[in-house]
Formats: C-alpha cells, sequence, structure tokens
C-alpha cells in the first residue's frame, strides 16, 4: 500500500493551468522531492496535498483513504497530514511550547505537555518551550514550525 498515491492531479487558475497530469506514488517511510523553477505549482501542489486548495482534476489517496477526487475533497482536519510552511506560520502571541501544543487538541493535559517535550528535544530545542517567535533565530523558528507539525503524529509531512 502506498503512503501517498497521485494520479492525473492537476490546477487551473482561471483560464490558466498551473500545472496536470502529475502523477506519484510513495511507500511509508519513502522521502519524495518536488524540485523546479520558481511559479511552477510546487507549494500550489504540496497546499491540495494538505486540503488547503482544490484539485481540478486526479486523485490523493493517502495510506490507501480518498482524499482527493471526483466529489470527494477531504478537509484539512481530517486528512492526518503535518505542514512546514515556508513562512513557518508561527504564532507570534503563543510560546514555542504553546505553539507546538496547537494542533494537540482532546489530549490531556500532562499527555500533551509530554508530547510536546518530546518534539521540542527531537529537533533540539528542548530548554526553547518558554521562548517566543522574535526571541528565536531563523533556524530555531523552523524547527519549532517542524515540531508543531511532528505532534499531533501525521501519517504524512509535507
Amino acid at each position: 500500500m502506498s503512503a501517498l498515491y497521485i494520479r492525473g492531479l492537476g490546477k487551473t487558475l482561471g483560464e490558466a493551468e498551473l500545472f496536470s497530469g502529475v502523477d506519484l506514488d510513495l511507500k511509508p517511510g519513502e522521502i519524495g522531492c518536488l524540485l523546479g523553477p520558481s511559479g511552477c505549482g510546487k507549494t500550489t501542489l504540496l497546499r491540495i496535498l494538505a486540503g488547503f486548495e482544490t484539485a481540478a482534476a486526479g486523485r490523493v489517496e493517502l495510506a490507501g483513504r480518498l482524499v482527493v477526487g471526483v466529489g470527494k475533497n477531504v478537509p484539512p482536519e481530517a486528512r492526518r497530514i503535518g505542514m512546514v510552511f515556508q513562512d513557518y506560520a508561527l504564532f507570534p502571541h503563543l510560546s514555542a511550547a504553546e505553539n507546538v501544543a496547537f494542533g494537540l487538541r482532546g489530549v490531556s493535559g500532562s499527555e500533551r505537555a509530554a508530547r510536546v517535550a518530546e518534539c521540542l528535544a527531537a529537533v533540539g530545542l528542548p530548554d526553547a518551550g518558554g521562548r517566543y517567535a522574535h526571541e528565536l533565530s531563523g533556524g530555531q523558528q523552523q524547527r519549532v514550525a517542524l515540531a508543531r507539525a511532528l505532534a499531533p503524529r501525521p501519517e504524512l509531512l509535507l
């Protein structure tokens, strides 16, 4: 079974075709990379996979479950996908720990604190939980964003 299966994916913007016929098959544990010039649709493709944008054509399956297809577009919160944005998208009014905990709704307080600590340690920032984005370097902000994406244990990380 594929972790990610894409067939014939396409996106249009008005009359303009951004991309079409995208096929990709990633097995569990495999790492994929999108390469191309600026403006070719790499980020748009990732946003479609995450559910933040809709496709014009094609199908996407995650672990055998259809999330994009004819008449089907599963909402982002039901996809179990983590995404680290180019600009990190940290909430400036939340500490690093609060940013990481943001996606852990429905998790008990002690379990949440343990998962936050685990994720911050995994990205090499075990003592940064109380710091805010403006107090972190760019690389540290990127690692907090990665920890936040990993915290809910996604099936796929973009």
